[in-house]
């Protein structure tokens, strides 16, 4: 049977807040706005900017989903190309709406126009090539228009500094070049006039300049009667008048004549810019807007990075497990104490007891503020474990909220906002509640709590409250709804140590902080006298539950770190086992390639000596000499195990228990899984576990078996290119052979019109792999590649796709 609580109302609540207002002021509660201004500063464009400063949460599993892929794929694309430089992209919106409505933008505007679309061209090839991982940011930017013939148009008519191009039209250049020529002329017979001994006796300054758009002298006033002519400025001191003499209009008027028609002839050239811009605005700004949403994918990336965040996993839908694991608050400055807090389907409700400034309400805000990061597609400072459902509204009620306006105390407002959250939350909302049941009658205040824990874990309600009522935490330690937490201060110095300790109710500390800042022995002894005895003993099982779990954690902690350092000494094994088998195959190939060389050597004096021979010089001697010779360097390349061997079926095989030497270091372990399916043994020496190729291994007594025929890739139309996706498995091989049986494999599947290939060369220590993609990132044949999905090997296999 649900506890009954009154539905709000407005005689009730005053105004009724409504849905998005609620949420909206929950985001403000949980500093969700803080994180927006965070993601902000993580973008490059004007728009994207705007997007991360409007975020907000999606409450439906299919867009949540969608969000935290694009953020995925974004952190993909960092780590494999690098950022994609979208800088440079001023902010044309205004000027792009000017110019639909038939507005003339200037060279300077149409040039912003331009540099906006050139990023937006970045933006459209940024994602080319790359792994179908980054399908979601493909198919966003496949939407781009492609708007380089309209960019292309805009820079080969405007100039770097904004002007109109010579070129721009087939008379512009003429005009400018008559302009010039007409304004020399004038500007001549203007300096003749200065130079002359009327000039020098009427004139402040021997120099030509321009009022009006005329070519004037400066002349002192109490001269303008000896110079006839038109005054078309005056000083502001009156003493100067610029006059253009008579004799010169004719000739400025050929000038600007010619000025006018260049400046038609550009607005000309202007006007039909900006009406292939106003033509073409909606493709711009779709452009513009879908280059902001890749920005702001990759601004949610780079913020994943700069905390360290995980994407969390995926919840089923309709689940309502919640489970943080070492969530970290991302706005906490300094070293944070990561939470781990637990609401399983159920016991739904949580409730943390501890004294004040223990951060209770931090990890509650914690798992809200995560709760909202996650539904609006960013990732999580926490641990991969961690995983969330999406939730259909998240709604706090935290801090001192009393209404001096409205005439409410901190009491009244918060049963307001609870009245109102406990109307709108369903079995599939987060309700945050902050120090439920204070500021107001202790016995009251409790039992209001009670209920409203009581009322939302029957209606299944995730919730975390917090409060200072031990008899709160009682009663959430006795219903099968609910769960208590806690979190303490140190014991000895008292600081908070902001750990939240699930399934234990935790201890105000009251008596002891009292002690700590000096309130008096005799007072202290009273009030403990004064206390209920069901309290101290309650308190006094408290202190024992809690040294006991701080010793389990410290012991936790140790076993932690030795399997840590014990994890360490067992891949320090594995890479010394590797180099040493790397360092012993090269050690064989330099030998091989001696004897060979020596070989060719001893061949060469051999023809030369059989050459000598036929011409009838006696050096029969040295002919079978020679012979001998190559005979024994045969045999040595013949009797060396040039190649590790790989496992086969004419090797005795390795079951779990059998004593195997490790090659080269002479190390002595146990086996513990049979070889898998690409050869790799789990080896126990001493305490570590081993993963090594069976290559590097012989039984325990055996003496080393004859090495067999290294085996080598044949390449036909029969194995490899055949099915939907050929293989080559170049496991075992050497770097060259590799990449030479590579060659040949991709001209095969090229001829037999194949577009994707696999290449499997196992893990390992990654050479191999890192040489392979080195080589594929030059071929002509490889149009591009990428690690392979883990149903087809994972990063022991690439899957190329082929030009």
């Amino acid at each position: 049977m649900e506890t009954e609580l009154p539905s709000p109302s407005n005689s009730q609540t005053g105004a009724s807040v409504p849905l998005p207002d609620l949420r909206q002021r929950s985001l403000e509660l949980l500093e969700f706005p803080r994180v927006r201004e965070r993601l902000a500063q993580h973008t490059t464009l004007h728009l994207a900017r705007e997007l991360a400063q409007s975020l907000a949460p999606a409450y439906d599993p299919e867009t949540v989903a969608r969000l935290q892929q694009e953020t995925s794929e974004a952190c993909a694309l960092l780590s494999q190309v690098g950022d994609v430089d979208l800088s440079g992209c001023p902010d044309v919106r205004p000027l792009l709406q000017r110019a639909a409505r038939g507005g003339v933008l200037s060279g300077e505007e149409l040039l912003k126009v331009q540099q906006a679309m050139e990023v937006v061209v970045r933006a459209r090839g940024s994602v080319r090539g790359l792994a179908s991982r980054t399908s979601l940011l493909r198919g966003l930017v496949r939407n781009i228009p492609d708007l380089r013939r309209v960019g292309q148009e805009i820079a080969s008519q405007i100039t770097a500094s904004g002007e109109v191009a010579d070129d721009a039209s087939p008379y512009l250049g003429l005009l400018r070049n008559q302009s010039r020529a007409a304004y020399q002329r004038a500007t001549e017979a203007l300096n003749r006039l200065a130079q002359s001994p009327l000039g020098q006796a009427v004139l402040q300054d021997s120099f030509v300049t321009v009022r009006g758009g005329r070519l004037v002298l400066p002349v002192k006033a109490e001269m303008r009667e000896r110079l006839p002519g038109i005054v078309h400025d005056i000083s502001d001191s009156g003493a100067t008048l610029f006059i253009e003499p008579f004799s010169t209009v004719r000739l400025c008027n050929a000038w600007r004549e010619l000025v006018l028609e260049e400046e038609q002839e550009s607005l000309r050239v202007l006007r039909a810019l900006s009406t292939m811009v106003g033509r073409h605005h909606q493709e711009i700004l779709q452009g513009l807007e879908l280059a902001a949403r890749l920005d702001l994918a990759l601004a949610k990336a780079r913020l994943a990075r700069s905390q360290g965040g995980v994407a969390p996993q995926a919840a089923e839908r309709g689940a309502r497990n919640v489970r943080l694991e070492q969530g970290r608050h991302p706005l906490l400055k300094g070293e944070v104490v990561p939470v781990t807090l637990h609401l399983p389907p159920d016991r739904p409700v949580l409730v943390i007891t501890g004294p004040n400034t223990g951060g209770k309400t931090v990890a509650m805000k914690t798992l809200g503020l995560l709760a909202l990061m996650h539904q609006a597609g960013l990732h999580l400072p926490a641990s991969p474990a961690t995983r969330l459902p999406v939730f259909d509204g998240i709604y706090a009620d935290i801090g001192d909220q009393q209404d001096i306006e409205q005439s409410l105390s901190t009491f009244s407002s918060h049963m307001r906002n609870i009245v109102q959250v406990l109307s709108l939350a369903t079995g599939h909302s987060l309700v945050l509640l902050d120090e439920l049941g204070t500021s107001t009658d202790p016995e009251e205040g409790s039992a209001l709590a009670k209920a409203i824990l009581s009322h939302l874990a029957e209606r299944g309600v995730a919730t975390v409250a917090t409060t200072h009522h031990r008899n709160v935490a009682a009663f959430a330690g006795e219903h099968s709804g609910m769960g208590n937490a806690s979190v303490d201060l140190d014991p000895v110095t008292l600081r908070p140590t902001y750990r939240v300790t699930m399934g234990l109710p935790g201890r105000s500390y009251a008596m002891e902080v009292s002690d700590r800042i000096g309130l008096s022995q005799n007072v202290l002894q009273r009030a403990r006298e004064l206390m209920d005895p069901a309290h101290l003993r309650t308190e006094a099982l408290l202190v024992d539950l809690q040294r006991e779990q701080q010793a389990a954690r410290a012991r936790s902690q140790e076993a932690e770190a030795a399997g840590v350092r014990a994890q360490e000494l067992a891949q320090e094994l594995e890479r010394r086992v590797e180099e040493l088998s790397d360092r012993q195959g090269q050690l064989l190939d330099e030998t091989r390639h001696d004897l060979q060389a020596r070989a060719q050597e001893v061949l060469a004096r051999l023809r030369r000596a059989e050459a000598a021979a036929a011409w009838g010089e006696p050096r029969g001697a040295q002919v079978q000499g020679a012979r001998e010779e190559v005979a024994q360097v045969q045999r040595q390349l013949r009797g060396r195990p040039w190649h590790p061997t790989p496992p086969g079926p004419g090797r005795p095989s390795l079951r779990a228990g059998d004593l195997v030497q490790v090659g080269g270091l002479g190390l002595v372990g146990q086996v513990l899984s049979p070889p898998d399916g690409r050869g790799r043994v789990e080896v126990r020496v001493g305490q570590a576990r081993l993963s090594l190729d069976a290559g590097q291994l012989r039984k325990r007594g055996e003496a080393p078996a004859q090495p067999e025929v290294p085996v080598r890739v044949t390449l036909s139309p029969d194995n490899q290119l055949t099915g939907p996706e050929p293989d080559l498995d170049l496991r075992g091989l050497r770097v060259q052979e590799a990449l030479e049986q590579l060659d040949r494999f991709l001209d095969q599947a090229l001829a037999r019109g194949r577009t994707r290939v696999r290449v499997v060369h196992g893990r390992g220590s990654g050479a191999l792999r890192q040489a392979i993609w080195r080589h594929l990132s030059t071929h002509a044949a490889a149009r591009s590649y990428a690690a392979a999905e883990p149903e087809r090997g994972g990063e022991g296999a690439t899957v190329v796709d082929l030009a």
